[in-house]
């Protein structure tokens, strides 16, 4: 579901899009038929059911528990706790607003059930939030407070260590809070310049390290995304994947990172067509693409600790599918019951647990919003 920066849920850059050459596994990755695997569909409490209104899952801890957000009738943003059980949990973030495309999104859940995202007040102005295990709403904004026009936490790890990022004259840093409430702000050396441009940590690991992409951009030139990895020190590593185009809409944006420093995330070519890829800890990448059609476009976004991938593609004109890779590289396609058919619909995953359950949303026929739990 479009978030509040107009885009996919999840991946608040773009849908279009990301030295040497080590490609390594398999380029189309093995096929197979989807196993009997279970997929789940659900809805929260009071979501619409209208035209980009239901409800969008976006993380799911080890136990199964499963955080994100709805939209209910009048286009305002709720945010959700589903426990293994199937037992909903609403709330809103304190200070939420409650006008059109106002209120709280939810975006990752940690093993101990604590929850951060993010909400938009009445003025439009993002804000971050740590909900811990018990219901208890801890509002936050990244300093420097003066000029910040907006804060917007993107991922937890099971220390209750945050990643995201935030919003400063026009351009876009990244922090890290920490389990006690101090921050961290970063910026990828080289990004920057003018026009929403900048730096945008979205995955930390449980040892700290956080994952992200960046970007630079003048009135004479704009660089194609690049990513980095942060190290819990501080050292920002820098990289692209081999194969990345080199335009301002080109690159390479990194959305996930497990516990052993794998990263994964997807990059766009010169041709326009996007691969998915995962970065060993080591550095190498193994690049993942839908297997059986050259001009698919495969978009990469959860990976656990056993290196499993999670993510969706289109091979027609547009329609979503989601999959899981294994780290053997199977390729296992899948698509939510009550999906819909066309262009602008389908099933987009972006969560895995290291039982390989992956949770995520589909857009049905008329363009409403449910979230899935598929366990294998």
């Amino acid at each position: 579901m479009p978030n509040r920066f107009g885009l996919t849920a999840r991946l608040p850059l773009t849908c279009g899009g990301m030295l040497a050459l080590a490609l390594c596994g398999l380029a189309l990755g093995q096929s197979a038929s989807t196993p009997s695997a279970t997929i789940t569909t659900f809805d929260a409490p009071g979501a619409g059911t209208g035209f980009r209104q239901g409800t969008t899952a976006t993380g799911i801890n080890a136990a199964g528990a499963i955080t994100g957000y709805y939209v209910d009738a009048g286009n305002v943003y709720h945010s959700f706790v589903r426990s293994p059980y199937g037992v909903f949990e609403v709330f809103d973030a304190p200070g939420a607003g409650t006008g059109y495309q106002e209120g709280t999104d939810a975006n990752s859940i940690n093993d101990v059930g604590a929850v951060t995202g993010y909400y938009i007040d009445g003025n439009a102005v993002g804000h971050g939030f740590l909900r811990d295990a018990s219901g208890v709403v801890t509002t936050f904004d990244a300093p420097p407070v003066s000029g910040t026009s907006g804060t917007y936490a993107y991922s937890i790890n099971n220390a209750g260590a945050i990643a995201g990022f935030f919003i400063q004259g026009a351009l876009y840093y990244s922090f890290v809070r920490s389990p006690t409430g101090v921050f961290t702000t970063f910026a990828a050396p080289g990004s920057g310049g003018d026009g929403l441009n900048g730096t945008w940590g979205y995955s930390i690991n449980d040892a700290g390290a956080v994952a992200g992409s960046a970007k630079f951009n003048s009135p004479r030139y704009s660089s194609p995304y690049w990513s980095f990895v942060r190290n819990p020190f501080g050292a920002i590593d820098p990289f692209s994947a081999p194969g990345a185009g080199s335009s301002s809409s080109e690159g390479t944006q990194a959305f996930g990172i497990n516990n052993a420093g794998a990263v994964t995330g997807y990059y766009v070519d010169p041709q326009g067509v996007t691969h998915g890829f995962v970065r060993t800890p080591r550095g190498v990448f193994i690049r993942v693409d839908a297997p059986g059609a050259t001009e698919a476009h495969t978009f990469a976004v959860g990976i656990n600790d056993a290196g499993a991938v999670t993510g969706y593609f289109n091979i027609d004109a547009g329609l979503m599918h989601s999959f899981v890779r294994s780290s053997s590289g199977v390729f296992l396609a899948f698509d939510a019951p009550g999906a819909g058919g066309s262009a602008y619909s389908g099933t987009f995953a972006g969560s895995i647990n290291d039982a390989g359950a992956v949770t995520g949303y589909y857009i049905d026929a008329y363009s409403t919003y449910h979230g899935f739990l598929r366990t294998p």
